[in-house]
């Protein structure tokens, strides 16, 4: 149902894994989502209430996605606040908030 609401391209930046000196190593995956602009109050992993210029709505294909890892859109990499799982009686889709 969702998939045909996801018109925008945007890329994951995963992070796969940290080396000796814990510098990340990332693997990059394009993929459609919808983007919603605008300022929303939500709470981050700390518990603090933090500003989120965007709600993504990604498609239940993605398997994993972290707090570590860093979403592009348009060549700006964007923070991830946020990550929710939704689901009626299966998963439906992932609800991501970006700084």
């Amino acid at each position: 149902m969702i998939r045909a609401y996801l018109i925008n391209p945007i890329t994951i930046k995963a992070l796969v894994s940290r080396d000796e000196w814990q510098e990340p190593a990332w693997k990059l995956v394009s993929t459609m989502a919808r983007v919603d602009w605008g300022s929303r109050l939500v709470r981050n992993l700390k518990g603090e209430q933090v500003i989120s210029s965007a709600l993504i709505y990604l498609s239940p294909d993605i398997k994993a996605i972290a707090h570590d890892d860093r979403i592009i859109i348009d060549g700006v990499e964007h923070l991830i606040v946020r990550i929710e799982e939704k689901a009626d009686f299966k998963f439906d889709h992932w609800e991501i908030y970006i700084q």
